[in-house]
């Protein structure tokens, strides 16, 4: 977690959650404890996943304070790295069960409604469908990071976890930024519908060669040579444009879940955007793991 991001989410939260609760806070309204030291160590595990905080940080409770949204209190954290201390804000509910973050999150299971949000029938996926952590990635056949994730993590993930792991793949391709970006999708999606295997073939092509993506459907006709699909039903969907309401479909789940870049994580649920560092990500999937395992 960076402290840009911290400070960016603070902003837009403050900001927003005014206008979308409004009102005041009953004078006689009944109230729980209201959240202390005690509450955030009650809930420091929970917290440090909604915020992605690496292990090498740490948090401190600073003080809290009335708010103007109904049944909420401002709560001033602070992060603590190397002697500083950076403070930054979240709306915790009265009862300390729910925080306003970048999104609302209930603490007892902070990323259960991301989860609901998230379909997993007929998607490309590698791993096991009983893993116990899924990790579903909004990516972009164009985009730096994407390629770097398959670089760096994304192709050993699932030998490296041995059957803990399950990787789903959506389409996210930023339109308005990058050229080509729609069109590699929609022939990945072309892939898909000649199968899973196909599609992770195809996957490895695009992503491999993303320097000759600009040449537009004559790149994707060879790329999907080499990937042995069938290529006069590929070139079919890929003319027709058959497969774009399954990549359409994709970006508006993103959108719904708030995906706003490229590449984001969601693992078991819990957003991870950006492109973590290889040690970072697999502390993330060991955390979830742990969660997962207490089930």
């Amino acid at each position: 977690m960076t402290m840009e991001r911290i400070t960016s989410v603070v902003l837009l939260v403050g900001l927003g959650a005014a206008v979308l609760w409004g009102g005041h806070r009953a004078e006689n309204s009944e109230r729980q404890a209201p959240p202390d030291v005690l509450w955030l160590e009650q809930n420091e595990t929970q917290l440090r996943r909604i915020f992605n905080m690496p292990v090498r940080l740490g948090l401190a409770f600073k003080e809290r304070r009335e708010s103007p949204i109904p049944d909420f209190d401002v709560v001033v954290l602070e992060i603590l790295r190397a002697g500083s201390r950076q403070p930054f804000e979240v709306y915790v509910s009265s009862d300390g069960q729910r925080i306003i973050y970048d999104r609302l999150y209930d603490l007892r299971d902070p990323f259960r409604e991301i989860r609901e949000q998230i379909s997993l029938s007929g998607v490309p996926v590698r791993g096991p469908a009983d893993a116990p952590v899924t990790i579903v990635e909004y990516s972009d056949f164009t985009c730096g990071f994407c390629r770097r994730f398959v670089q760096t993590v994304g192709d050993g993930l699932i030998d490296r976890y041995d059957g803990k792991v399950r990787h789903v793949f959506k389409h996210f391709p930023l339109v308005g930024l990058r050229q080509h970006a729609q069109g590699s999708a929609v022939a990945a999606a072309c892939a898909f519908r000649q199968g899973n295997d196909a599609f992770w073939a195809m996957h490895a092509q695009l992503f491999g060669n993303a320097e000759i993506l600009a040449e537009g459907q004559p790149a994707l006709l060879r790329l999907a040579e080499q990937a042995k699909l069938d290529l006069a039903a590929f070139g079919r969907c890929l003319e027709s444009q058959d497969s774009l309401p399954d990549v359409t479909r994709d970006q508006e789940e993103g959108i719904q879940v708030k995906v706003e870049g490229t590449p984001t994580f969601f693992i078991n649920g819990r957003p991870v955007p950006g492109l973590p560092s290889p040690e970072y990500f697999d502390q993330i999937i060991a955390e979830e793991l742990a969660f997962a395992e207490k089930r």
